[in-house]
């Protein structure tokens, strides 16, 4: 995966002088973790974390990147394409599928500091355009919960198509499971 860039940020790959600040920006914050990984982690945590990421990137075309501010060089968070099977997915448009799904998920965490001044929607249409164009993937998936109303206005903006998660599991009723798909590969475009 390659670095990327945009108007005000660089999406590139970790580096393990970043620990401290992902792990301040992200993983030590227990508002961020609650809708992102679920809990705080330790800074040794982080710093494996970081080197598996690290590791991950270096053979695949997806992975997590390093949300870095232009100006003023700051890790902002984080952002990522990744392969998962939606197994805690029961998707509203097959709910009888009887098998889980393959997909590719968009992800991001940005520290609190830099909420709600476009650097997650700017880093996930950087990335989307990555993903549609280059890798040619079909489509992406993401979901959240309703009561993160933050990141459910995001894939509104991003134009996913939302929908209910009808797993009996699903954490929420409110859970939203956002799919956005490559307009492109239909016209023969990407």
């Amino acid at each position: 995966m390659r670095t990327l860039e945009t108007e005000r940020l660089l999406l590139r790959p970790f580096t393990l002088d970043n620990v401290a600040e992902i792990h301040r920006q992200v993983y030590s914050d227990p508002i961020v973790c609650e809708h992102y990984c679920g809990k705080t982690r330790a800074l040794e945590e982080t710093r494996q974390w970081i080197a598996y990421r690290i590791w991950q990137l270096k053979d695949s075309q997806l992975g997590f990147l390093a949300v870095e501010r232009k100006a003023d060089r700051e890790l902002l968070g984080l952002v990522a394409l990744q392969h998962y099977v939606a197994s805690w997915i029961v998707w509203e448009d097959a709910p009888s599928l009887p098998f889980a799904t393959l997909e590719v998920e968009l992800t991001y965490a940005l520290g609190r500091a830099h909420w709600k001044q476009g650097y997650a929607t700017e880093a996930c249409r950087a990335l989307i355009d990555y993903a549609f164009r280059e890798l040619r993937i079909p489509r992406l998936a993401y979901a959240v919960s309703g009561a993160n109303p933050n990141s459910y206005n995001l894939m509104r903006r991003l134009g996913f198509r939302l929908g209910k998660n009808l797993h009996p599991d699903a954490v929420g009723k409110d859970d939203v499971v956002g799919v956005l798909e490559n307009t492109l590969l239909a016209k023969g475009g990407a």
